[in-house]
Parts: C-alpha cells; sequence; structure tokens
C-alpha cells in the first residue's frame, strides 16, 4: 500500500510539472503588440472582355469571353495586434501581373484569429485602392489561336479588396507561419479596338482606341511569415 501511495505522489508531482510545462508553452505564443507580416502569392484572374467582330462584319459584337489572368504578389502589413484575437493594419504590396503590367495597393488589414494554440484558423480582409505602377503599351491577342481581337489588360488604377481564410502556426513567442486561400478583386479597365470599321491585320494590332471599366477577380494561394 506504501508503495502505490508513493508511486501515486510521483505520478501527480509529474502531471503537475507537465501541466505547468504546457501552461507556459501555451503562453510564450504572442498576444499584444506591434504586428508584421510578410507575405508572397500566386493568383489566376479572370475578366470578361468584349468579343471582336465576326469576319465580314463591320460592328463591334457585345458578346463577351473569359480569359485567365495568372499573376504574382509581394506584400507587407505594419499593425497592431490588440489580443490572441484581433489585428489591425495597414499593408502595402506590389502585384506583377503575366500580361505585363504592375500594381501597387494601399489597403487597410483586419484580422481575426479564430482560436488560441499553436495551430489557429485565421480569417482576413483588406480594402483599399491599386496604382497603375506599370503597364506594357503594345497590344496582344485576347485569346490563343486565330483571334483577331488584340486587348491591353489593367489599363487604369482602382480600387481593390481581399478576403482570404487559412491557419497560422505559431513556432515562437512572436513568431508564426501563415497560409491562406484567398479571393481577389480589382477595380480597372480594359483597351480594346471598339470602332465600327474592321482595319486589316496589319493595323488591329495597333488599335486600342476604347476603354472599358470591368471588375478582375482573382482566386490564389498566399503564404508569409508573422513577427
Amino acid at each position: 500500500m506504501k508503495r502505490i501511495t508513493q508511486l501515486f505522489i510521483v505520478c501527480t508531482i509529474l502531471l503537475l510539472f507537465s501541466g505547468k510545462g504546457y501552461a507556459q508553452r501555451a503562453m510564450q505564443i504572442k498576444e499584444k503588440g506591434p504586428m508584421f507580416i510578410t507575405t508572397a502569392s500566386f493568383s489566376h484572374g479572370f475578366v470578361r472582355i468584349p468579343y471582336a467582330p465576326l469576319e465580314g462584319e463591320d460592328t463591334y459584337e457585345t458578346e463577351i469571353l473569359k480569359q485567365g489572368l495568372p499573376s504574382v504578389s509581394l506584400s507587407q502589413f505594419f499593425g497592431f495586434q490588440f489580443n490572441p484575437y484581433l489585428a489591425l493594419g495597414v499593408g502595402l504590396g506590389f502585384d506583377y501581373w503575366t500580361k505585363k503590367n504592375a500594381f501597387v495597393p494601399l489597403y487597410v488589414d483586419f484580422r481575426v484569429t479564430m482560436l488560441q494554440g499553436t495551430f489557429a484558423p485565421q480569417w482576413y480582409v483588406n480594402l483599399g485602392y491599386a496604382n497603375r505602377w506599370h503597364i506594357d503599351s503594345k497590344p496582344y491577342k485576347a485569346k490563343a489561336g486565330n483571334s483577331g481581337d488584340y486587348i491591353i489588360h489593367g489599363a487604369k488604377s482602382g480600387l481593390m479588396a481581399e478576403t482570404g481564410i487559412g491557419v497560422k502556426v505559431s513556432v515562437r513567442y512572436n513568431t508564426a507561419l501563415i497560409i491562406s486561400a484567398f479571393a481577389k478583386f480589382q477595380e480597372s479597365s480594359l483597351r480594346y479596338y471598339g470602332g465600327l470599321a474592321n482595319p486589316s491585320q496589319t493595323i488591329k494590332p495597333l488599335l486600342v482606341d476604347t476603354d472599358q471599366p470591368c471588375m478582375y477577380i482573382s482566386l490564389g494561394v498566399r503564404a508569409g511569415v508573422i513577427f
């Protein structure tokens, strides 16, 4: 009976110290203070584009098509974590579209960490304005094949919004990794030839005389470091 009592006491002490150590480790996760997030992302965007005139017609059709638009981006968040769950700040990014143009978005970012712990789901939303930094002035085909439609994507600056959900993995007191799936909305315009006459294929690639406001929608994955 004495040995059983001694074994019980030893096990209790071990459990207490183990629980204390776990509590200390849990408390090592940062709960308040300045927050900085550096991320990189890849996305695939879509936009509805005007449809070129049919052969032999001299009017521009109103029918539209969909076209993919891959892009990569880098962004930096500067903000404050108010408690284990809420953070607010501003962000600055650089978005490069594979159609040879780029935007510099500036936005307000709000984040919610839904649970405490090493692995925690996180949701964010940001709203801002993306300034067109560079654009390739040379029009290109709207689609592969024998398309006679030439366009320029992302011709203007505009409002932007992004929302995403993912997981935050704490690795140190003030360091965590994050990966999210997101949807992004970018207001801009599309330049294309909108004249009534149907010019020759030699001249048409040089003509982009119409700006059509449009919304670019992108789906992608973002990964980064919180510190």
